[in-house]
């Protein structure tokens, strides 16, 4: 019997390893051939900017994993609904240290990205696990 592949999930976890610019240049060249594939493996990848989908636990979870340096440096890249979000979360202390980092003295960009890929990184480890669940619908509401 042949194994049948999945080639929206094995597209979904090929991109989610490469960084936003390759990903993005990949999946403008999907949508010029196929608009309603692009559509599809948008809606599967897991981004940063997915993270305003996390919980109170799913964070404490995460932050067992990363750095907080990282974190605020990756958050220098995000969006303000998710910074925001994510700031919401954390005690006063914390989030005084992560506002030092958020505004603390110009760092390139490609240190911000590379930030953002080691949080993504152990944010796709949780997620394969099943410790945190990251859904876009809002329908759904995790608890």
């Amino acid at each position: 019997m042949k194994k049948k592949i999945d080639g929206l999930k094995s597209a979904v976890e090929m991109l989610q390893g490469l960084d936003l610019a390759k990903q993005q240049a990949i999946l403008a060249d999907i949508a010029k051939k196929d608009p309603e594939l692009a559509i599809k493996i948008k809606e599967n990848l897991v981004t940063f900017d997915d993270l305003e989908f996390l919980t109170v636990s799913m964070m404490k979870r995460l932050l067992q994993e990363i750095e907080l340096d990282d974190l605020g440096l990756a958050l220098r890249g995000a969006n303000r609904k998710v910074t925001n979000h994510l700031l919401e979360m954390f005690s006063s202390n914390m989030k005084r240290d992560i506002e030092d980092i958020l505004k603390g003295k110009p760092r390139p960009l490609s240190e911000v990205l590379e930030a953002q890929q080691r949080v993504m990184k152990k944010v796709h480890e949780l997620i394969q696990k099943g410790e945190i669940i990251l859904s876009k619908s809002k329908s759904e509401k995790y608890v």
